[in-house]
């Protein structure tokens, strides 16, 4: 008998919850956000199989990871959210990256790369997260500096939700205001970016008026809601399942205590199903006396504290033996 800890990933799911999305937002397209290796989930054949999809654009945080997705052989527009360093900027625009600018140093640099052919941006405007962006007020001085350079090719203009996933939405629809009025302005003056987008995963299921041209969903593509506090409009399907198995059954005495710390001891005789997984694993601690196993298709508790390499599960009398498949 051999036991594995492996992450299961259904693509199935991950496609089906994609066309929900799909259809809930349209006519606005989907951008997928596979950053992080697709949130876990392995970026380049999450990629591959939405490419497949029909889906024609992507995104991720950094230049490293789209030059993994370029590299494995993805062909499609990918936007990179953070900031791509003069390093790397001649191998982005000869790669077709999409470049977030939010700073005059960010043009700079790529009319200092001397691209053969303008390099595709996408404005980030920061309209109240305060991570990364123009700042209100300065946008015009921006906007001018981008049009005036030869080395850019201005495609889209897009901001972020902070508050989207949640009940009161005052603050997100101030963002999204904030939004609308760059975009006023620019109409005014004849300019409109190919691509606008703003929603994230919250305002894909919270706020259909920011969904522009395009939607970024990330966590509710993969199976999760965002937050507790967002609306129902979909329901999606995990894509990812954490299985492992029993190694070792534990017949324990009343009142012994278990693990670091003795968080937990046992209220009367019961046996333990012990886990060859723990925190190393990924296994959140927090999960201590808090979290729950499914086991021959039932839930039982998690009891004391979560280790590096093992997690406890109070079974009581049910027939669970070593080699059962223990899903987390």
């Amino acid at each position: 008998m051999k036991i594995q800890t492996y992450a299961q990933i259904n693509l199935g799911n991950l496609i089906t919850n994609a066309r929900a999305i799909r259809q809930k937002v349209a006519p606005a397209a989907v951008i997928p956000v596979v950053k992080a290796d697709a949130y876990g989930h392995g970026a380049v054949a999450v990629t591959r199989r939405l490419a497949a999809e029909g889906f024609n654009r992507f995104a991720v945080a950094r230049f490293e990871e789209a030059m993994e997705l370029r590299e494995s052989g993805i062909k499609e527009p990918i936007l990179i959210f953070g900031r791509v360093f003069p390093d790397d900027i001649d191998q982005a625009i000869a790669a077709d990256f999409r470049l977030s600018v939010f700073e005059p140093a960010d043009i700079r640099w790529i009319e200092q790369a001397k691209p053969r052919r303008p390099a595709g941006v996408h404005v980030k405007m920061d309209t109240g997260m305060g991570r990364l962006g123009v700042l209100p007020g300065q946008e015009t001085e921006f906007f001018n500096t981008l049009l005036d350079s030869k080395c850019c090719r201005w495609e889209g203009l897009y901001s972020h939700f902070s508050t989207a996933d949640e009940t009161d939405t005052t603050y997100a629809r101030l963002q999204l205001s904030r939004f609308q009025t760059i975009i006023e302005r620019l109409r005014k003056q004849k300019i409109r970016p190919t691509i606008l987008h703003m929603a994230n995963s919250g305002a894909v299921l919270n706020l259909p008026e920011s969904y522009f041209d395009a939607v970024r969903p990330g966590i509710l593509m993969y199976g999760h809601y965002p937050s507790s506090e967002t609306t129902c409009g979909m329901v999606p399907r995990p894509v990812m399942t954490l299985k492992t198995g029993v190694a070792h059954i534990r017949h324990l005495p009343a009142n012994y205590p278990v693990s670091y710390g003795r968080r937990w001891t046992s209220p009367q005789q019961t046996r333990l199903a012990v886990l060859p997984i723990g925190y190393a694993d990924g296994l959140p601690r927090g999960l201590t006396n808090r979290g729950e196993v499914m086991i021959r298709g039932k839930r039982y508790p998690i009891v004391g504290t979560v280790t590096m390499d093992h997690t406890m599960v109070d079974v009581g009398d049910d027939p669970v033996a070593p080699g059962d498949e223990a899903v987390l």
